[in-house]
């Protein structure tokens, strides 16, 4: 049974372990508190910074939906490219900045600036990291790179082009890979190799252009009866 001396130890011991222990205590609090509203204004930040993001890459996608029957012009490009600049420099670890990159890079190729196309989208499959611990979607860099792909081959850089597609699995992009893989390897002379390839981007064409395959095929003697 408890005594009265033990119960007054005991609030005794609990006095000095409060006076020991509350400003650590009190810290604590304090850290626990900031962290908290910390992260709040973390998230109201970041989705400034999302906003903010999204509708600079909406002017970028603006030009885009416009030029989609006809070609862009130099100017259209240099206002596109100062919209990209600043998601660039301000929101580098955005996603919106990827894709503007991509239509920047398209913008670039339609006026056979094949230098600065491959440049922005050498710049994709650098950076993958959209931010702490997250990346993209692996569909936007097996996109990137059949791109830069299509790009180094225009360049008459068909080995490059090659080193690009095999250094990945193009999982559903294997009919497109596979195609552009045979341009590269008809391009370097090697037939077989071409038509092997074609070959398996038909087997694998469930959305493409298999006339395009076809034609390309025939080309290379094989006939529409040994294509079925």
């Amino acid at each position: 049974m408890a005594t009265h001396g033990d119960d007054e130890e005991q609030l005794e011991a609990i006095k000095r372990w409060w006076q020991e222990n509350s400003t650590s205590l009190l810290m604590g609090v304090v850290v626990v508190i900031a962290v908290f509203f910390g992260v709040r204004q973390w998230q109201s930040a970041g989705n400034a910074q999302v906003g903010a993001a999204s509708d600079l890459y909406q002017q970028i996608a603006d030009v885009a939906l416009a030029k989609i029957s006809e070609p862009i012009t130099e100017d259209e490009l240099l206002a596109a490219q100062n919209v990209y600049s600043q998601l660039k420099n301000k929101y580098s670890t955005s996603i919106y900045t990827r894709y503007a990159a991509l239509a920047l890079a398209k913008f670039q190729t339609e006026l056979e600036h094949l230098d600065a196309a491959a440049t922005e989208l050498q710049w994709v499959l650098d950076n993958p990291k959209l931010g702490l611990l997250t990346s993209a979607d692996e569909e936007l860099f097996l996109i990137t790179r059949l791109r830069l792909a299509r790009i180094r081959l225009a360049q008459d850089q068909a080995q490059v082009a090659l080193d690009l597609l095999n250094a990945v699995d193009a999982g559903s992009f294997a009919a497109s890979y596979a195609e552009v893989e045979g341009d590269a390897r008809l391009s370097m002379g090697d037939r077989e190799a071409a038509k092997a390839a074609y070959e398996r981007a038909l087997a694998a064409t469930t959305t493409g252009n298999p006339v395009l395959l076809q034609l390309k095929l025939q080309d290379l003697g094989v006939s529409s009866q040994e294509q079925l």
